[in-house]
């Protein structure tokens, strides 16, 4: 692996260092698997992936969570905005994730089958004309989705990911750099440079305490965080991350974003660390496409921005049904 891609890997990994590699399975995880609409989908012939089917309405959204290796868990604030809009929710934990099964098997780590996985998990729910929300990973995932399989898909909504990997990550390390240069600040110290440092010269300045800030500043800034979204983090698979961390930080997805056929909407966040311009980009490249950028939000916009984020979808999933 090429020491590039090992110091990205091992920068993108700080935030996730602190927490156990394998959550063990809670009191929660039992009643997920028991739970009304809960189904256990077939894939690639030899494993099983949870879903679970959430409301009824003529709105059919399935979202994919990040990671990958989170769960679906930090979706289920999306009933309290999205039900009265008619909209049936469909969970999925993606293969490796918390309720789904896991495989060391390392060859399950490319992006085409997560994709062809997508695609049976469609089968076995029986969707078409669907909606596809995907968040991080997810968003990604989605997108390569969306350019596979098109026909099935009748709006896209791709959340808090860029189109390629290098250009949101050099923002993600611009953030780390600030927050350095802050905590350093404070201790008086002055480090030259800090801003065009290369990977090796920035990592060991990345303590505990500069993932922290990075994290309340970044990724979700409400406080008090809800115990449904705490619940989430604590469930988050971290074993495989580094195995699949290389192929996420080479993701280029810029030369397809006009290949993309359905409606889509592209939902950015003003202090996440993919930036609005990666949204305003997209929004200009994507067919057919529109953005938003919410005005409070960070990398889980949903939990810290709720109230741009979901009048956003919603006004788009209404527009995508007049069009029909």
């Amino acid at each position: 692996m090429p020491l590039r891609f090992l110091l990205l890997t091992f920068l993108y990994l700080l935030p996730l260092l602190a927490s156990a590699q394998s959550p063990a399975p809670d009191s929660s995880y039992a009643a997920k698997l028991t739970a009304p609409g809960v189904r256990m989908i077939s894939i690639d012939g030899k494993y099983r992936v949870w879903t679970q089917k959430v409301g009824t309405g003529r709105i059919k959204l399935l979202v994919l969570h990040g990671g990958p290796g989170n769960t679906h868990e930090y979706f289920e604030n999306f009933p309290q905005y999205l039900a009265r809009e008619g909209v049936e929710i469909y969970y999925y934990d993606q293969l490796n994730s918390y309720h789904s099964d896991k495989t060391d098997d390392k060859s399950v780590w490319t992006i085409p089958r997560f994709v062809e996985e997508v695609e049976q998990v469609r089968q076995g729910l029986g969707l078409d004309a669907f909606y596809l929300l995907g968040h991080s990973w997810g968003g990604m995932l989605a997108l390569e989705y969306a350019a596979r399989h098109p026909e099935h898909i009748k709006g896209l909504i791709t959340s808090n990911i860029g189109y390629k990997a290098a250009v949101f990550n050099k923002n993600r390390f611009s953030q780390y750099a600030a927050i350095i240069r802050r905590q350093q600040a404070q201790e008086g110290k002055v480090i030259a440079g800090l801003d065009t440092m290369g990977l090796m010269s920035l990592a060991p300045y990345i303590s505990p305490a500069v993932t922290k800030e990075f994290r309340a500043l970044h990724m979700m800034r409400r406080v008090p965080e809800s115990p449904i979204f705490t619940r989430s983090q604590a469930h988050i698979t971290r074993t495989y991350a580094a195995t699949f961390m290389p192929i996420m930080l080479a993701w280029d997805f810029s030369d397809r974003l006009a290949t993309i056929k359905p409606p889509t909407l592209v939902v950015g966040a003003q202090h996440d660390f993919v930036p609005p311009a990666d949204i305003a980009y997209m929004k200009k490249h994507i067919p057919n496409c529109q953005a938003y950028v919410c005005p409070d939000g960070s990398h889980y916009a949903m939990w810290d921005d709720p109230e741009h984020y979901f009048p956003a979808l919603i006004r788009f999933l209404r527009k995508t049904e007049r069009k029909g």
